[in-house]
């Protein structure tokens, strides 16, 4: 079953700049040849070579920057890039690791715990989903 095809169906009536989706795929799943016909934005299927928390890694990116997310995520009604004005650099948004914001919810509560356990001063939760990669670093 590919969940791809929720986000993908709706993704055209969102704001974005996404000029690309790259659709991660187990190698057990074959892909589909209508990708094309769910969304505007030109999308194309990878079979994954190792497994999916390596995703960020493997995709064969071809733009200077891109996003990660995956198939149960919601694209907002308009994003908007986080970069710094004037220096264009982006932005590694974050969430506080109190009770309101993560505490309340047990993954990022444990999350927190493990980083604590190197870092017992730690207090905030990356968000990565809403991060931006530049290809050429990762690469």
């Amino acid at each position: 079953f590919d969940r791809s095809t929720s986000l993908l169906s709706h993704l055209d009536e969102k704001d974005h700049p996404f000029s690309e989706v790259i659709i991660m795929l187990p190698p057990n799943v074959e892909a589909h040849d209508d990708y094309n016909n769910m969304t505007i934005v030109p999308t194309r299927a990878q079979h994954r070579a190792a497994p999916d928390v390596m995703d960020m890694c493997e995709a064969d990116v071809k733009t200077e920057w891109f996003m990660l997310t995956n198939s149960y995520h919601h694209v907002a009604n308009h994003v908007d890039l986080m970069f710094t004005p004037g220096k264009y650099q982006p932005v590694v948004p974050f969430t506080p690791a109190t009770f309101p914001f993560c505490f309340k919810f047990p993954y990022c509560k444990e999350t927190v715990n493990l980083a604590q356990r190197f870092n017992p001063g730690h207090s905030k939760v990356v968000l990565d989903f809403d991060m931006l990669y530049h290809t050429e670093t990762r690469n």
